[in-house]
Parts: C-alpha cells; sequence; structure tokens
C-alpha cells in the first residue's frame, strides 16, 4: 500500500475470509508480518522514511476502528481522537507528526494531527459534514475533501502548515477531492465528471491540469514524485483496470503486472519512480502485490 525511498514496503495480507495482517516487505525482499494485539485486521496506509508505519485495527468485536503507529523497533502504540468511533492514520509530515481521520457520533469525519509527544488536535473545517485527511507533504500540507452540512458536493483543499484552508474544485468537474501532494505543493487528486472519475493536478500556484489515459472511462490517482509524475489506474470500457505513469511532461505510460488478467492498481510511487500495488490475477479470487521500477 506504500512505499518509502529506501524501496521499503508496507500493505496488508489476508490470513482467511474475514481477517487480515499487516507486514513490511524490505528492500532485499525479506517480509515482516505484524499485528496491534487483539486485532483481527490490520490495514497499514503509510511508511516514511525513518521506517516508522501509520494505519488503523480492527478489534475482535469488529464494533471499533482505532489508529496505530508502529515505530522501527516494532513497537505499535495504538490511539484515537476524543469521542472518535472509527480513526485511521494516512501518513507523516517530516517533523513526525501524524495525519488521519475519524469519525464520531456528532460528525461524519474530522481530521486530527497527532503530535510526536501524543497530543491530538482536532480539524473540523467550520459547518462541514466532512473534513477528511487524504494526504500530507513532509512541511505538514494536508489536502483532503469537504462536504458542507448542505450535502452540495464534495470540495477538495488545501491546508497549509499555519492551519490556513484554501478550497478548490476542478475545472468544468464535479465532485473534487485531493488525495496526494508532493513537498513543492502540487497537489493530484480526481474530480466526478458525468458518471467517470478524470484526474487532476493543481499547481502551488492554483494552476491546474486536467487528465486521463487514452481510451480511459475513469481514472484513479495513487501516488506523485517530487517532479509532479503521477501513478494510478485507469478502466477500460472492457471493466479491465490497468496502471498508468504520467510524467511530468504530460506523458503517459500503460502498464499491466505480468499475470494479470483483470485488474492492475498501482497504490503508490516513491521518488525514484519505483510503484507498488496489487493485482488481480486470472480467477478474480485473489490479489498479489508487485513492484514495478523505472
Amino acid at each position: 500500500f506504500a512505499i518509502n525511498s529506501a524501496g521499503v514496503i508496507t500493505g496488508f495480507y489476508g490470513v482467511s475470509d474475514k481477517d487480515a495482517s499487516g507486514f513490511i516487505r524490505a528492500a532485499d525482499g525479506t517480509i515482516t508480518s505484524f499485528d496491534p494485539k487483539d486485532s483481527v485486521v490490520t490495514r497499514p496506509y503509510a511508511i516514511n522514511d525513518d521506517g516508522r508505519i501509520c494505519g488503523s485495527y480492527t478489534r475482535k468485536n469488529r464494533n471499533h476502528e482505532e489508529a496505530f503507529v508502529r515505530e522501527p523497533d516494532g513497537t505499535i502504540t495504538v490511539f484515537e481522537p476524543p469521542h472518535a468511533k472509527e480513526s485511521w492514520a494516512i501518513g507523516f509530515d517530516g517533523q513526525g507528526n501524524i495525519v488521519g481521520s475519524f469519525s464520531s457520533e456528532r460528525i461524519k469525519v474530522q481530521g486530527f494531527i497527532r503530535s510526536p509527544d501524543g497530543t491530538i488536535k482536532v480539524v473540523n473545517y467550520p459547518h462541514s459534514l466532512v473534513t477528511s485527511f487524504n494526504g500530507v507533504n513532509s512541511s505538514g500540507a494536508v489536502t483532503g475533501e469537504r462536504i458542507g452540512k448542505a450535502l452540495k458536493g464534495d470540495h477538495a483543499f488545501l491546508r497549509s502548515p499555519d492551519g490556513s484552508f484554501t478550497f478548490f474544485d476542478a475545472p468544468r468537474g464535479g465532485d473534487t477531492a485531493g488525495y496526494v501532494i508532493n513537498d513543492s505543493g502540487t497537489i493530484a487528486g480526481t474530480f466526478e465528471k458525468g458518471i467517470a472519475d478524470h484526474g487532476f493536478l493543481r499547481a502551488a500556484d492554483g494552476t491546474f491540469t486536467v487528465f486521463d489515459p487514452k481510451h480511459s472511462v475513469d481514472t484513479e490517482v495513487a501516488g506523485i514524485e517530487a517532479d509532479g509524475t503521477v501513478a494510478g489506474s485507469y478502466q477500460t470500457s472492457d471493466d479491465v483496470v490497468h496502471g498508468y505513469l504520467r510524467d511530468s511532461g504530460g506523458s503517459f505510460v500503460s502498464f499491466d503486472a505480468p499475470d494479470a488478467m483483470f485488474a492492475t492498481t498501482p497504490s503508490a510511487i516513491n521518488n525514484s519512480g519505483v510503484i507498488t500495488g496489487w493485482y488481480a490475477d486470472t480467477g478474480r479470487t485473489a490479489s498479489h502485490g508487485f513492484i514495478r521500477t523505472p
């Protein structure tokens, strides 16, 4: 699900029809499994260059999802914001803060920032039903999506490190969501037009570029490099999902994992252009991890 600059990958795998464990795959291919105590489903979502991992997990009673952070020495700390029903951590900034989102009885989704000392700050844009944190860069700038209480659509946002919000929508598009942000402040995400999703880039100066791979009927964004190269997936009219790489000049490369028949789904890219993700084989009965090197 995520890869750092050293090529270390984290993700999760099924151990039964209903249970899943987290894993770390070192650059040499060594795999280490892990779970917070009493977890039946462990979902790591991010790994930083120090080897810290964050995500969410579900206990045996399956009625509550909590966030966790796993340190490089294997120590796991579980946490959740006050009054949370469901919590999930999605990334780290360069100061060691953890960002994520949670739901409560009162608000559908709010953002949070957890400092290294364990203090949690709740972030909810005024009059919003949803303030979802989806991506963070090293400076602490966050992108995501917001839905107002009037339920008049999703709007993407940039939250600057000083706490100020900038809201935006893709040109000529409907619901817009920011998913990833690089250290230059370029945001990649998707917007809805008709019944399909399309990709976009928003530069730090607010300039938009919209895109779709050739023959795409639905485009998704997974990761962004420092130079603005984007990795993601797209669906064609035959219901097959392929991976793509869009370089900073706007050129596309489409790819499929070996043995993939129905889906090749990138989930992350590091600044060396190494992509990780998963693919579905001929029977559609199982998914497998892959690494694509430049």
